[in-house]
């Protein structure tokens, strides 16, 4: 989906879970209630089963799709009036006096047949124009506007980014360029001013700050804000940002904060998205990421979300929220007969260190019990994505979100994996117990582990 570059983009991580849908959606909304810009959410993926079901449950929309913030052609167009084939050298002076721009000229199918600018015109009626006589002037303006088009000008594809057309628009002497859509069809024009020097999409990075994380494209964007609760990344910025970094379960905990800062009370749909982010990040406060301020936010959302009316007692509150809660990790939980390239890239996180990549997915099942039947198919898609990706090692962590433990499946270089301090199963899997965090338990212990392998 297109987004105008006007609007500042409120977007989290690749391969979005609950909480970086939720963060944007929250976010999105209150920056339009308590700023003076316009702000929209996106997301970087499609929306897994644990957030479609949230979206379903509180009747909310999940934010626009965006594939790339790279600038377009067509973000930068300007519809402009047009003149059909048939139209005379009069209609195309009066359109070009009245926009002070080139006026397209379509056939009857709305594609260019060319362009007539003012010199264009001039070029056309020089002979009339150096006559005396008006009868010679009047019948050059009856005759067709076509005569006065150029017909060898450039055209430009609305899809097309506009680092890739530079080079072709730097050779032009045109001022104007007609834009087209994938049919072919006019969309408007484009000023060569603005694809020399275009607009960089503002954007407020939600739930991660890394930028091998980011949506595609964010070196050509500008990055205006960020607020998470991961592990710090090298982020260069060409001004001071307003940069938010805190210890806590859930980045939809820190947009509830946020609001309830601002006095701000959420519609109920995005309360309950913010609660769903923070009961998937913590797995209703059982990770050890899970802090008081998580439970705190969570209790508010809930009575904003309508989980409870507004006089219920605080053990009445906690009631609904661990009942929901259950319904929700029901919801993303299990392996099921979905595809293994699916369950591992649907919540996949890469990271780099001292030069060496890795990819770290995870799958939330009810028991560990699911694993076996479906190992050997989703080893050998880790050992694809191992591929495609170039990593090092790949992880799938599969976590058992009632007793709280995980099983590795790794593949990757046999020294990194030897060197992971868990105890090897006889069916190649690493055992982890009581690790429920990629975020807190498992990373650190990888990275520290590749840190002395390399």
């Amino acid at each position: 989906m297109a987004i105008s570059t006007e609007s500042t983009l409120v977007i989290g991580h690749r391969n979005p879970d609950m909480d970086a849908i939720a963060s944007a959606v929250g976010y999105g909304w209150l920056l339009n209630q308590i700023g003076t810009e316009k702000y929209v959410a996106g997301r970087t993926g499609q929306v897994n089963a644990q957030t479609a079901f949230a979206l379903e449950y509180f009747k909310a929309m999940p934010p626009a799709l965006v594939t790339d913030v790279r600038v377009r052609v067509g973000d930068l167009v300007e519809v402009l009036p047009y003149l059909q084939i048939g139209a005379t050298i009069l209609q195309a002076c009066q359109s070009i006096a009245a926009t002070q721009r080139s006026a397209p000229l379509l056939d009857e199918n709305q594609k260019p047949i060319g362009l007539i600018s003012g010199a264009g015109l001039f070029a056309a009626m020089a002979d009339a124009l150096s006559s005396t006589s008006v009868l010679a002037l009047a019948k050059e303006f009856d005759l067709s506007a076509e005569t006065a088009a150029n017909t060898n000008t450039t055209v430009l594809r609305s899809d097309e980014y506009v680092r890739d057309v530079i080079t072709q628009v730097l050779r032009s002497e045109q001022d104007d360029f007609l834009v087209v859509n994938d049919d072919g069809r006019y969309s408007g024009l484009c000023r060569k001013s603005h694809l020399l020097s275009p607009a960089r999409r503002r954007i407020v990075m939600v739930d991660h700050n890394e930028l091998g994380q980011a949506v595609p494209g964010m070196e050509e964007g500008e990055v205006v804000e960020v607020l998470d609760h991961h592990r710090l990344s090298t982020m260069p910025t060409s001004v001071p940002i307003r940069f938010q970094v805190e210890p806590v379960g859930s980045c939809s905990t820190l947009v509830a904060e946020r609001g309830l800062e601002h006095k701000q009370t959420f519609p109920a749909g995005i309360a309950g998205l913010l609660l769903s982010g923070i009961l998937s990040d913590t797995l209703i406060f059982k990770s050890p990421t899970a802090t008081p301020r998580d439970r705190l936010a969570a209790q508010k959302l809930a009575m904003m979300a309508g989980l409870v009316g507004a006089n219920a007692s605080e053990d009445e509150i906690n009631a609904a929220i661990a009942d929901y809660g259950q319904q929700l990790l029901a919801a993303g939980a299990g392996l099921g007969t979905r595809p293994a390239e699916e369950i591992v890239s649907t919540d996949i996180k890469f990271y780099e260190a001292n030069g060496v990549k890795v990819g770290v997915a995870q799958v939330e099942v009810a028991n560990l019990s699911e694993l076996n039947p479906r190992l050997g198919e989703l080893r050998d898609a880790l050992y694809q994505l191992a591929e495609n990706q170039n990593l090092a090692l790949t992880l799938l962590m599969v976590t058992d979100v009632v007793m709280g433990n995980s099983r590795l499946v790794a593949v990757g270089q046999p020294r990194v994996i030897a060197a992971l301090p868990y105890a090897r199963l006889a069916d190649d899997t690493l055992d982890a117990p009581g690790i429920m965090s990629r975020k807190k338990q498992l990373l650190p212990t990888v990275l520290a582990v590749l840190a002395q392998s390399v």
